[in-house]
């Protein structure tokens, strides 16, 4: 029975060896020492068929060499329990760093060798009748022992340091040692049961299934490494100190259309499959349309892009024309150094976070990716940090900037905007905040907040009644296009109870709108309800009159760079600003000059025929009470002048 056991785990451990061989691998410390675990168990096996062989066919040799063979299989156990005790904290030697790695492997190899050594200088019995056979003495006790002892220590480095280790796999060691430990305590008190050696191979194959199948590694849909390794494998290049570059496929698409989705998918596919021929860098997909390349040899960066390049010219300029196929083009995002990141987390906050601005409309088609750019990735970071810890813990405020009416000569609106106080008093600034927040998506719950704070306001104060007829929110795209924008306001404005008429929906031009059709909709159903809408800066940016035309914009405010262009006496800007308001006024527009802080700007606004006047001339931002004093103050003295 017992050569039918280690035979088992012999096919066992091949099968392993075979599977492990054929796919691949990142090149982890793990794996690597994973695999040299796989041929000490397999030489294990081996030996100990060995030592029964020898045993059973005792008198045809020397005794010293059958109790050679015998002892040469304890020590494999000593080596097994060895290299298993360095695979279970290889990643934990990664994250400490190689002077303690070098520190306990120095340790661990003089343990062993004592273990070697007192296993070979103590006597070793063996017993054969003919069925059972078995060793037995000092040697054997001894080894029982060693082992107990790389065993306890495996559950114990797996258990107290397990915060450093993967959970799965503290418990794949854990059910390993177990098995392996009920085993070793089975032969001890049954020595005709020889099934340590099996027990091992049993626990081995439990690693294999748990943590350390190849196939688990890759992606199901191209074959290459998947997105859930790649943290792992950035983590072991920058504990191991290994310099490295990358490089980041994507495309340059939209998405909207089912001909450019069909066109997205079959280039990721030709793509993925020409990336098998590139042996230069480990190739990752990351489930998002893109492919990540990462060189540890940074000298291939560059000629592989060239690969790369050239394979998507050959198949548009295909000679054969009816095998010539269009592709979608290529972006580029490159870091030639990723010491720039100080380790794995920052370069994929790098890689999720920096999206190069001109991309949609750059004729280049790579961007290289600097310590600068990390830099400002890191203060992106920071600044979403800090908007999140205003949010938890209430130091969002709102500050309203009066806007006046000529018309009536009052104080007659005002723009909501929103202010994030820090922890020292001090505030951060919205040119800081808002894009960051537009670029992580907080936009969304940081204005939610404004709103409800901004409601609450009007509620508890009855702006109406001091001459204020609506307070202008800022919209951003992103809340505009949402399909849940509409019913999300409206549900505001019934649990504050808020005519609707008090609130303007300021929103600004821009070339990030992806779902216009969504917007449209939002902002006439909006509109229906009794909102009405201003558009924000115009005459900058991505100006375009067809925001006008398109939009339900009653309110039309000129951006201050235009306004400040104008009173440089700048014949463009004010042939343009004329023509703005006269073009406002034609189609029932109203129109607001902003940015005005000068007396003799107010007045030629004024004459301009604008019809409302916002700036700092009047008043900068102010909170809630300050704001309210300023309207009581002012709207009386206005009316009377």
């Amino acid at each position: 029975m017992n050569i039918y056991t280690q035979v088992c785990g012999l096919v066992i451990i091949a099968l392993l060896l075979f599977f492990y061989k054929k796919q691949p691998t990142m090149g982890l410390s793990s794996e690597r020492k994973f695999k040299i675990t796989l041929f000490v168990i397999l030489a294990c096996v081996i030996l100990d068929i060995a030592s029964c062989y020898f045993i059973v066919y005792s008198r045809k040799y020397q005794e010293y060499i059958v109790i050679a063979i015998c002892k040469l299989y304890l020590i494999s156990l000593h080596t097994v329990a060895f290299s298993a005790l360095g695979y279970s904290v290889s990643d934990l030697f990664e994250f400490f760093g190689s002077a303690h790695e070098k520190f306990l492997g120095l340790c661990y190899q003089v343990f062993c060798i004592i273990g070697v050594i007192v296993t070979v200088y103590l006597p070793l019995h063996y017993y054969y009748d003919g069925q059972t056979l078995y060793t037995y003495g000092p040697a054997a006790i001894a080894t029982y022992i060693f082992v107990a002892i790389y065993i306890l220590s495996i559950i114990l480095a797996a258990m107290a340091l397990r915060k450093h280790l993967k959970e799965k796999k503290v418990y794949a060691l854990c059910l390993w040692m177990t098995i392996w430990s009920i085993s070793a305590i089975i032969q001890f008190l049954n020595p005709k049961l020889l099934i340590v050696s099996f027990a091992s191979c049993i626990g081995v194959l439990v690693m294999y299934f748990e943590l350390e199948n190849p196939q688990s590694s890759l992606s199901r849909r191209t074959g290459h490494f998947s997105s859930a390794v790649i943290h792992e494998y950035l983590d072991y290049l920058y504990q191991t100190k290994q310099n490295f570059s990358a490089m980041r496929i994507s495309f340059q698409t939209t998405g909207e259309s089912a001909d450019e989705n069909k066109l997205l998918r079959q280039t990721i596919e030709m793509l993925s499959d020409f990336l098998f021929s590139v042996d230069t860098a480990k190739i990752f997909d990351t489930a998002e349309g893109h492919f990540l390349l990462i060189f540890e040899n940074t000298d291939f960066l560059e000629s592989t892009k060239y690969q790369i390049s050239t394979y998507f010219q050959a198949v548009e300029n295909n000679s054969d024309v009816g095998d010539a196929i269009t592709l979608l083009r290529p972006f580029y995002t490159i870091i030639p150094d990723c010491t720039i990141s100080d380790n794995a987390d920052e370069l994929m906050m790098l890689l999720a976070n920096y999206i190069p601005s001109n991309k949609g409309n750059s004729s280049n088609n790579e961007v290289i990716v600097t310590a600068e750019t990390m830099k400002n990735v890191r203060r992106q970071k920071d600044v979403e940090k800090l908007v999140v810890e205003a949010m938890e813990n209430d130091r969002i405020e709102v500050h309203y900037q009066p806007i006046f009416n000529i018309a009536t000569n009052t104080f007659s609106s005002a723009e909501a905007l929103v202010r994030i106080k820090l922890i020292d008093g001090s505030y951060l600034q919205p040119n800081e905040f808002i894009p960051v927040a537009e670029l992580t998506g907080r936009i969304i719950p940081l204005s939610d907040a404004i709103y409800r704070r901004t409601l609450s306001f009007i509620k508890s104060y009855h702006i109406e009644r001091i001459g204020i007829q609506h307070i202008e929110l800022n919209l951003s795209v992103k809340q505009g296009e949402s399909p849940t924008f509409t019913t999300k306001i409206l549900q505001m404005l019934e649990d504050y109870q808020i005519d609707p008429e008090l609130i303007n929906l300021e929103i600004t031009e821009t070339s990030s709108l992806r779902s216009k059709e969504r917007l449209h909709e939002n902002m006439k159903k909006l509109e229906e309800h009794g909102l009405c809408f201003s558009l924000d800066d115009f005459g900058s940016g991505s100006s375009n009159l067809n925001y006008i035309i398109d939009m339900p914009v009653s309110i039309v405010k000129l951006d201050k760079l235009l306004s400040d262009e104008y009173f440089k006496d700048n014949d463009k800007a004010i042939a343009i600003v004329n023509a703005v308001i006269e073009m406002a006024h034609s189609i029932g527009l109203k129109i607001v000059a902003e940015g005005i802080e000068t007396q003799d700007q107010f007045d030629a606004m004024k004459t301009l025929g604008v019809d409302f006047i916002q700036g700092f001339y009047f008043s900068k931002p102010l909170p809630e009470h300050e704001f309210l004093k300023f309207i009581q103050d002012n709207n009386l003295k206005y009316m009377y002048q």
